[in-house]
């Protein structure tokens, strides 16, 4: 079984890294995913339950080249962990759509061909360039001037960035926030943490009725006098 690993032939290649960023990508691009975090359907811990889903994918698929749960199994629990997690009820099969393309992406690159992953990496980003955010710059004519007598040394450090670009694009675009940075706030401590992918959905404890089809209610504690 071969295993995600920096790959010797060509241009540098960490595997591991290309497909993590696919993952990220596909994650991105999943509108069930992206619209239950932009509307809060997971509570305020929204990003960060997108963020568990992601890092639990990461558990379940990592460097040794053999995953860790089947593509139906994935399926099931990603539609469960959407559920559970953001009150989403998947009926257009669109988990069965990332599933396939997480493990094409894993298979792939679990071989050295990462064509697919920086596919849907591209498929992400050109989604987000469609919706440009603009910079105000104001330049005086001295700074004018200054730029144009660098154009040469930009010119040779721009071939240098593109090289550092191309080895480092994937581990940094795995790594960056998966629909942003995290709020500063602290989950509840009263919140049970987000249910781990694969980990059996808890049960309800169940009501006992006494012989008269009656279920016992609890006494009720008064408010401390202030």
């Amino acid at each position: 079984m071969a295993a995600l690993q920096q790959q010797p032939q060509g241009p540098a290649v960490d595997a591991l890294a290309e497909f993590q960023a696919g993952v990220t990508a596909a994650l991105r691009s999943w509108s069930a995913l992206r619209t239950a975090v932009e509307g809060d359907w997971g509570g305020v811990d929204s990003k960060a339950k997108a963020e568990d889903l992601r890092a639990n994918i990461f558990e379940q698929f990592d460097a040794s080249g053999k995953p860790k749960m089947a593509q139906e199994e994935l399926e099931d629990n990603l539609a469960s962990y959407m559920e559970e997690e953001f009150s989403v009820v998947l009926e257009d099969g669109s988990e069965r759509q990332l599933a396939d393309v997480i493990y094409r992406m894993y298979e792939g690159c679990k071989v050295g061909d990462v064509t697919l992953a920086r596919q849907v990496v591209a498929n992400a980003q050109a989604v987000v360039a469609a919706m440009p955010v603009q910079k105000a710059v104001v330049q005086t004519e001295g700074e004018l001037d200054e730029d144009d007598d660098d154009n040469d040394d930009e010119g040779v450090s721009s071939t240098v960035d593109q090289v550092m670009t191309a080895q480092q694009l994937a581990s940094s675009y795995a790594s960056e926030g998966l629909f942003g940075p995290l709020p500063n706030s602290k989950p509840a401590a009263s919140l049970p943490p987000p249910r781990q992918l694969g980990e059996a959905v808890p049960e309800k404890p169940q009501v006992e009725f006494d012989d008269d089809g009656f279920a016992p209610v609890a006494p009720r504690k008064g408010r401390k006098a202030r």
